[in-house]
């Protein structure tokens, strides 16, 4: 085995914050949570609610970003810009 074949196989971790739009109670957050675990790939959720904010943990080699937005959209709630973002690009 070659350097190479070690790096092809090896999970890559991400952990993103994604804004949600839409989430007005307890129901909201379990159902966000469960859309998002749905997705392949994905190894850990946190949804705040307060915050309107989930933080995912995901293996990039299975998932990426749109295939979440995707799952939060087909679950009834829409992905938005988080506030940090926005402060960071001012």
């Amino acid at each position: 085995m070659n350097e190479h074949e070690n790096i092809a196989g090896a999970s890559v971790l991400e952990t993103d914050e994604i804004g949600i739009d839409g989430m007005t109670c307890d129901n909201c957050v379990k159902r966000v949570e469960k859309a998002l675990r749905g997705v392949n790939g994905v190894k850990e959720v946190h949804v705040d609610r307060a915050a309107a904010l989930a933080t995912v943990t995901f293996d990039t080699t299975k998932t990426h970003m749109p295939d979440l937005h995707d799952a939060l959209l087909k679950s009834g709630y829409r992905p938005t810009t988080h506030l940090a973002d926005e402060r960071e690009n001012e």
